[in-house]
């Protein structure tokens, strides 16, 4: 997600930062361009399983400016 968000190369796997980032802006022009940020993804890999890297993704993107949605495999 790092690329097509334009994040900087520095920019950690960290979801706190991630949270940061997409709430309060001025990480990313390409985020910041635009009013909220919707990601979709499978459910698969971390969204799989019930786990605490999942929830901690999940509450990066539970502000005004972000959504997360989560597809079931067809």
């Amino acid at each position: 997600m790092a690329e097509p968000c334009g994040l900087p190369e520095w920019f950690g796997r960290n979801t706190e930062a991630w949270g940061d980032t997409v709430q309060t802006r001025g990480i990313s022009e390409v985020i910041d361009s635009y009013d909220a940020l919707v990601v979709d993804v499978d459910k698969r890999g971390v969204f799989a399983a019930r786990n605490r890297e999942a929830r901690a993704l999940r509450s990066a993107f539970s502000g005004k400016q972000s959504r997360l949605v989560v597809h079931e495999l067809l």
